[in-house]
């Protein structure tokens, strides 16, 4: 009879476990809710509000954080120095709006990675892609 006994109060417990946890679920589902929606920031852009000046100034005080980095695999001191020249003297042609110049300096600029040997060019890459955005820049401003 023991046996029984147990039998019948271990079914009655899993009984209750699933009753229980039919009432969590339900409670649970009353409430349901649909993801967030999520909103994409929207992409900085040179505005028609925005100067091409404040653009350009811009440009010339990331310039050093957007190539910095790059030009520490240049290990020639010499091609070193050159570039770097060069990009500071776009750095301040940039600043002080001076559109001609500084498409002059991002043609030397140009010259120079374009002299380098294909190994060169790929690390100092980032060089690249920056005279990309400044050029692209540089051309919205003198419209």
């Amino acid at each position: 009879m023991r046996v029984t006994s147990n039998s019948r109060i271990f079914r009655s417990r899993i009984t209750q476990l699933i009753a229980l946890g039919g009432a969590i679920t339900t409670a649970a589902c009353t409430d349901a809710t649909a993801p967030k929606q999520i909103v994409a920031p929207k992409a900085s852009t040179l505005s028609v509000g925005q100067s091409a000046g404040d653009e350009l100034g811009t440009l010339s005080a990331s310039l050093d954080d957007m190539t910095g980095w790059s030009l520490a695999s240049l290990t020639d001191d010499q091609g070193h120095a050159n570039i770097v020249g060069i990009l500071n003297s776009l750095k301040g042609h940039l600043k002080s709006g001076k559109i001609a110049a500084s498409q002059q300096d991002v043609a030397d600029a140009r010259a120079f990675v374009e002299s380098l040997s294909e190994e060169k060019r790929v690390d100092i890459g980032a060089v690249a892609v920056t005279l990309d955005l400044i050029q692209s820049t540089l051309e919205k401003a003198s419209q």
